[in-house]
């Protein structure tokens, strides 16, 4: 059987009765593997289910089967790749070959459900008991969520910029990374969009909130709280905290379609400030997009 690549995935194409049979034997020899499979027959593939007495229907209603005896896994997502797996429930290769996307998918994990959390003990009555566990778990979402927030946005500059421009920069200040987000965007055309309206303008705050702390904050020691002089908090408001999810949901799509799509993805579709300019109904809304968008077209 033979490896082959396609979007940056690797992928065993199981194509003739031979490498279906090579494939049913490595699975009932047990050696170790996990890896992903296409089928160029989907009778090869409902073949490989039926050899191992799993209904294909059964199988379609979650795309998934597990057997905990035979520590067999095969599941099927929407490109129609099959992963199978004989060690049992483990996870799939890295999502992408950028090494760069890939830190900021694994962050996005992280900060997005500390924000979850977050929104639930904002929903909780007993938050303002001050012996209250809820209470206690304020204290130690506030820093979890400020310190992750900060990686995951220089993360997410570095997955732009490694798209966008091939090279990934070193350090960790955010204003500097968001200078060369913000020249990237302008070179590549990109600042004209979605991108910088939904994702680039909001992420800004947090840019400016690190640029205005005194003392010298170092970013790079954020993790280990060597920052005395910081006072930062987060404010558990559901408003804000439902806008930043929102924030941080568009910024990872943007870069699993970026990846995926290049330019073609929906939020660097180009000449969004005159789109706006013409949906204006009066006068002064056109006035009041000039203030606020007019920055999207560099001079």
């Amino acid at each position: 059987m033979e490896i082959k690549a396609e979007n940056g995935k690797e992928y065993i194409l199981i194509s003739s009765q031979s490498e279906f049979d090579e494939l049913i034997a490595q699975i009932l020899d047990k050696p170790i593997f996990a890896f992903y499979f296409k089928f160029s027959n989907r009778d090869l593939f409902v073949r490989l289910l039926n050899h191992f007495k799993v209904e294909y229907d059964d199988f379609t209603k979650k795309y998934y089967y597990y057997s905990p005896d035979r520590k067999l896994h095969i599941s099927e997502n929407e490109f129609g790749e099959v992963w199978i797996s004989t060690v049992g429930l483990i996870a799939s290769r890295k999502a992408t070959s950028n090494r760069a996307v890939n830190s900021c998918l694994n962050q996005y994990t992280v900060i997005s459900l500390l924000i979850k959390k977050a929104i639930e003990v904002a929903k909780d009555e007993r938050v303002y008991d001050i012996q209250s566990y809820s209470n206690g778990l304020l204290n130690e979402l506030s820093p979890a969520i400020f310190h992750n927030l900060t990686f995951y946005v220089e993360v997410f500059y570095k997955a732009y910029l490694s798209l966008a421009t091939g090279e990934v920069p070193y350090g960790h200040k955010l204003a500097i990374l968001y200078q060369k987000t913000v020249e990237a965007t302008v070179t590549q055309g990109h600042n004209d969009s979605l991108l910088q309206v939904m994702i680039l303008d909001p992420l800004y705050k947090l840019v400016d909130h690190l640029r205005k702390i005194p003392n010298g904050f170092k970013e790079q020691f954020i993790k280990y709280d060597d920052n005395p002089m910081d006072d930062s908090v987060i404010l558990f408001e559901l408003d804000g905290l439902n806008e930043m999810s929102a924030v941080l949901e568009y910024s990872v799509d943007f870069i699993t379609g970026y990846f995926h799509e290049g330019n073609e993805t929906h939020y660097l579709r180009p000449g969004l400030y005159q789109r706006l300019i013409d949906k204006a109904q009066t006068e002064e809304e056109k006035e009041r997009l000039h203030k606020m968008y007019s920055h999207l077209v560099k001079k």
